[in-house]
């Protein structure tokens, strides 16, 4: 009996000394502890330096089964042109102020869609239009992602996304100035196919 009693006693004295903070932290804890201070110092910094974070809307086009996410204060453009269809989201204009090189955020995304049942075909299979591609899931379907082919726009970093079907083919390119495509491949990321 008197055995209980000072274990329990003990405990409650072990207990006592944690919740003060008097008992030895092992030396992987602290380590822990530091890090995680650390981290959130880093994060703190990070959200202090960032601006704002721009809400993303959502266009869905219902026909073809695709939806991308894209900043609000963005431009939404679709339409036809000869030999495929388009959507066209961006907040850069290449006319305004005589300026032909993007500026840091800005971005030009461009979704070109070759409908088989219209007689729009590609130019090109996807990896020959895609270089340094990998495959990837983009929603319901497998699709081939890396760098746009060089065209005559030297505005600023090209990424895409290319898919090819039975019916449809379909064009993703995202362009930014940021060679690491920041921005842009957040674009691409946001692509889903099959809604």
């Amino acid at each position: 009996m008197r055995n209980r009693s000072s274990l329990s006693q003990a405990c409650t004295l072990a207990a006592l000394v944690a919740w003060l903070g008097l008992w030895p932290v092992p030396a992987a804890a602290q380590q822990e502890e530091a890090t995680a201070y650390q981290d959130s110092v880093v994060v703190q910094q990070e959200q202090a330096t960032t601006p704002a974070v721009v809400k993303w809307k959502i266009y869905r086009d219902e026909r073809y089964a695709f939806r991308l996410s894209y900043p609000a204060d963005s431009q939404v453009q679709t339409g036809r042109d000869r030999g495929y269809q388009y959507m066209r989201v961006h907040n850069y204009e290449s006319e305004s102020g005589g300026r032909s090189a993007m500026q840091p955020g800005e971005y030009h995304l461009e979704v070109l869609i070759f409908d088989h049942r219209l007689g729009h075909r590609m130019r090109s299979s996807c990896r020959e239009l895609v270089r340094e591609a990998h495959q990837v899931r983009a929603g319901k379907v497998n699709a081939l992602r890396g760098l746009a082919e060089q065209g005559d726009d030297a505005a600023g970093t090209s990424f895409a996304l290319c898919l090819q079907a039975g019916k449809v083919d379909v064009l993703v390119m995202a362009t930014e100035q940021d060679p690491l495509g920041r921005l842009a491949n957040r674009l691409l990321d946001g692509v889903r196919f099959g809604n």
